[in-house]
């Protein structure tokens, strides 16, 4: 998450974070939104009511696509 909290204060962005498996496979990924805000960022994950933790376990790959 580190590239969204480098972006300017306002910003919103989607998250895929991509996975693998135990064997090297990859695996369902996770897709969430990112604000930017001056106290820090706010992940949104839509399809979870739960807060949105992040297991760096089997992540191989973040993408980060700002749409404003």
């Amino acid at each position: 998450m580190e590239a969204i909290s480098e972006l300017p204060v306002g910003a919103r962005a989607l998250v895929w974070v991509r996975r693998t498996d135990g064997r090297g496979r990859e695996a369902v990924g996770l897709l969430v939104n990112a604000l930017r805000l001056e106290t820090g960022t706010v992940v949104v994950d839509g399809s979870s009511d739960s807060p949105v933790s992040f297991d760096p376990t089997g992540v191989h790959r973040l993408h980060v696509i700002r749409y404003r």
